[in-house]
């Protein structure tokens, strides 16, 4: 392993507070103001303001599904592709999981979601290939233990952020294996020509196990986030516990007029 370290500080609108190059990777834990960002090989992996857990950030929409639950139906959330724990910070602000389980490949990631992100507390870090991790849990009988599991597996190749894990029925059907009744899988996809290809969009028996979907974005972002759930997802739930949050947050108040919601047709 060979790495190069270095400390610098910028002017007070930003700073790199870490940094540091190991194994041709390298990462920066950026601040601005009380935002801290994460950055490898250029590409920002996470990004979080304990002031604004809603920010109007694209990691906002992955977190949104959740509100469209009632509170204390989301006990337990996977996480694939944890990065420093954007989303899992947001959840245990907004919706107080009691478990959260992030797979990373990157142990550098995990660490700095605990050293700079202070995400022990109430998550379970694992390093491990988020595929086969899958893949051996799905494969043990009576293993649906999470009722919120999110799909993040990205890598970056020139600064380009690139899918590093099949979107296939197989894989699908494995994650499905993991979700208790009721729950719900929460995709992020970067080609939104893809959302109606997802598997759960057109197989039968996953459209039968998660017959409620929903797909958020932003005006700006090519993401779309897809949400397919178990339980219906009541828009009156969602706004009932937004406005809990802005009153809650002030900083927060008009994110929500960036965020872009519909059903789609399957």
């Amino acid at each position: 392993m060979s790495c190069s370290l270095t400390i610098i500080r910028h002017k007070a609108d930003m700073a790199i507070i870490w940094s540091q190059t190991i194994e041709a990777n390298h990462y920066e834990v950026r601040s601005a103001g009380a935002t801290l960002r994460l950055y490898r090989n250029g590409v920002n992996h996470s990004q979080w303001n304990p002031n604004r857990p809603l920010s109007g950030c694209i990691w906002d929409l992955i977190a949104l599904p959740a509100l469209y639950r009632p509170k204390g139906s989301i006990e337990s959330v996977l996480m694939l592709g944890f990065g420093a724990g954007t989303v899992a910070r947001k959840l245990r602000e907004l919706v107080q999981p009691e478990h959260i389980v992030g797979i990373d490949l990157d142990p550098i990631h995990l660490s700095i979601a605990d050293g700079y992100f202070e995400c022990a507390e109430g998550c379970e870090l694992v390093a491990a290939d988020a595929v086969e991790w899958v893949q051996e849990e799905s494969a043990e009988p009576d293993r649906a233990m999470f009722d919120m599991i999110v799909d993040d597996l990205y890598g970056e190749e020139e600064q380009i952020a690139v899918r590093c894990a099949p979107l296939d029925l197989e894989w699908c059907q494995d994650l499905a294996k993991l979700v208790k009744p009721g729950g719900m899988l929460v995709f992020n996809m970067i080609e939104p020509r893809k959302v109606a290809h997802l598997p759960p969009m057109t197989d039968a028996t996953l459209r039968a196990q998660f017959p409620y979907a929903k797909v958020f974005r932003m005006a700006g972002y090519e993401n779309r986030i897809v949400a397919f759930s178990g339980s219906a997802l009541e828009g009156s739930v969602f706004k009932s516990q937004l406005r809990d949050i802005l009153r809650s947050y002030p900083r927060c108040r008009g994110v929500e007029q960036r965020y872009i919601v519909s059903s789609p047709k399957r």
